[in-house]
């Protein structure tokens, strides 16, 4: 077969199809990827307010003594130049948080505990608790963690309450928690790792783009007020989930929500990246983004599908021919431009605490619709417990 710079309309048209693609993946990603790194240099410069209101830090446990026990002196400890309160609220009495809690309470006199009642059915749990620690205090903000977080900085709730300023203009502040990217070693770490970074982008950078719908539970502060003026969680109270991403799509707007990725601001949360927690969060976050109407996330998809297309448009029409050179040429422009996409990926595992990929990043952006598709149908036949009631 002799070599050749002709080409047929097909190919033409395939080439031209894939580089299209390439530019649409190009735009989607600088789009998602371009906001982090500028939100977390603007994070950094914010400027710290004349005063700092009172705030309560909401600690969520499902009778987690051994966790409390690591993270509570962790706010306790918490470099804050005004008034506030921690209030520890668990899912029904545990002899243990509550001598925890107890132990430190000798010598934090602004630490409190409450709990569900143990005969609680047909609503869920969590929200419950959470709502009972807002109540139980009057402290104008209310900063909400789990006691699976880690708060590396004395200066956490610091760097959250400075966005809020006297004149109310903010009600919302979006914080960010991940794992330690190299606390998980077992097999699919590192896919797992590009995986829950493209879904943290997935909603930060809407979110820093004014567009916010959803939040990190480990990480999250509003105003009190505005809690109660949304009725709380009574829109959603038969969904077991959803208070980070459901509540926050209903409070969150574009003149009213900042979000932080400033290091002291960082949450660390350990094993949140293994295989079944990762599996199990996934097939949750399935289930409860169905009730979001506000899913800025078109984007993404997008992207990443035509980043999927892009290289398998010119492959086919390169071996339509195989020793056609304007074909290869184009193959060879694509995945140029493929392997330059994935280095576009690389700024935001940096900044959403992801691993130092690089090699590896053009394949794992590559298969991601693969993988979603699948956790979409496994979303759908997710058997766990997602109503109230099961």
């Amino acid at each position: 077969m002799d070599f050749s710079f002709d080409i047929s309309t097909l190919q033409w048209t395939l080439f031209e199809l894939s580089l299209l693609a390439v530019a649409v993946a190009a735009v989607a990603f600088i789009a998602r990827v371009l906001p982090l790194r500028r939100r977390m240099r603007a994070s950094e410069s914010v400027p710290e307010p004349e005063s700092y209101e009172n705030a309560a830090v909401i600690v969520y446990s499902n009778d987690e003594a051994a966790d409390l026990d690591v993270m509570l002196p962790q706010v306790l400890a918490q470099d804050y130049p005004a008034g506030f309160e921690v209030i520890v609220v668990n899912e029904g009495d545990s002899p243990a948080v509550r001598e925890t809690v107890s132990t430190l309470q000798i010598t934090h006199r602004n630490l409190y505990l409450t709990a569900t009642p143990d005969g609680a059915r047909n609503l869920s749990r969590k929200k419950l608790a959470i709502t009972l620690g807002i109540k139980a205090t009057r402290q104008p903000v209310v900063v909400l963690t789990t006691a699976a977080a880690r708060i590396p900085s004395d200066r956490w709730l610091r760097g959250i309450m400075r966005h809020f300023t006297p004149d109310g203009s903010v009600e919302v502040v979006l914080g960010y928690a991940a794992p330690d990217p190299y606390e998980d070693s077992s097999l699919g770490a590192r896919t797992r790792s590009f995986d829950s970074v493209a879904e943290a982008a997935a909603w930060v950078s809407p979110a820093i783009s004014r567009h916010p719908w959803r939040g990190i539970e480990h990480n999250i502060a509003y105003r009190r007020e505005l809690f109660f003026n949304n009725k709380g969680f009574s829109r959603h109270l038969n969904l077991r989930h959803g208070d980070d991403d459901i509540f926050i799509s209903e409070i969150a707007r574009r003149d009213n929500t900042v979000v932080d990725l400033s290091p002291d601001t960082f949450v660390e949360v350990p094993g949140a990246n293994s295989h079944r927690a990762f599996k199990l969060r996934s097939a949750r976050r399935r289930f409860t983004e169905r009730f979001i109407r506000r899913r800025p996330r078109f984007v993404g998809a997008i992207g990443f599908g035509a980043y999927f297309m892009a290289p398998l448009l010119a492959l086919v029409g390169a071996l339509l021919s195989p020793m056609n050179g304007f074909g290869w040429a184009c193959t060879a422009t694509v995945i140029v431009l493929w392997v330059m996409a994935g280095m576009l990926w690389r700024p935001a595992m940096n900044v959403l605490h992801g691993r130092r990929l690089f090699l590896t990043l053009p394949a794992l952006a590559f298969t991601r619709p693969v993988r979603q598709t699948w956790r979409n149908v496994r979303g759908v036949l997710f058997h766990g417990k997602r109503y109230t009631w099961e």
